[in-house]
Parts: C-alpha cells; structure tokens; sequence
C-alpha cells in the first residue's frame, strides 16, 4: 500500500490535486495543465511531505487527451498512475451533494485510496502516438 494518494480532477486549462493520506487531507491547490507545472507540484509536496515517489500514487478519471501532461510528468518522476472510468468513480461514491472541482479531487483521492490494492497502473502503449502530439 501507498503512504500518499494524490486524486486529481482534470479540466482542460488547469488540474486540482488532493494530496491524501490514511484518508486525511494534506493539502489541495490548483495547477497549470503543464507537464511542468504539474512535476513541479509532484516534487513539491513529496518534499514537503518527506517521501519517495515510491510511496505515492496519483488516480485521475481518464478524460482523453487531457491526460497528456499528468501522464508525462508522472512518467518523467517515477510515480504510479491510475486512470480509472469516471463512472467507476462515481457510481463508487455514492450520492453527492454539490460538485465543484476540489470536491472531485477528494472523491478520486478516497477512490484511489480505498482501492489501491486493485489499481491497474496507466502505461501508454504507444509512445509515437504522444511524440506527434
């Protein structure tokens, strides 16, 4: 098991990680969708926390190509990314009241969390297909 599950609820201009662990929240903040910008928020709180990327895992709800940057700045670090189905991820929570985006951050985090003995790690099958992107 993971010490620190990050769920990140993906937008097309900009990224909200919930960084979790043992189900408690750590810090939450808004993000540039940039592979920088996002590595550079990955290495920050993995600083600030005193961890290894080993001990992390990041869940997000596949959106397409919206994933590209969280993809390669995870790539880049060594962190494990699970992508799941957004209905997977809905239909686990339950009924919800009210929706914002730190709000899906948390409900990833607590899926990534409480299902991360099953998480099937992303690995893109063709890396061509990112670099013509």
């Amino acid at each position: 098991m993971k010490k620190y599950v990050t769920g990140i609820d993906i937008g097309k201009e900009n990224l909200d990680p919930c960084f979790v662990q043992n189900e408690k929240v750590l810090q939450e903040e808004e993000t540039a969708d940039t592979t920088a910008a996002v590595r550079q928020a990955l290495k920050t709180f993995l600083k600030e926390a005193g961890a290894e990327t080993s001990d992390i895992l990041v869940c997000a709800e596949y959106t397409g190509q919206y994933i590209r940057s969280l993809y390669c700045a995870c790539k880049e670090l060594g962190v494990d990314l699970q992508l799941e189905n957004p209905a997977q991820i809905q239909y686990s929570s339950g009924m919800q009241r009210g929706k914002n985006d730190r709000l899906d951050a948390r409900k990833i985090a607590a899926y990534g969390f409480r299902f991360q003995d099953k998480a099937r790690l992303y690995n893109l099958q063709q890396e061509n297909i990112m670099s013509l992107q």
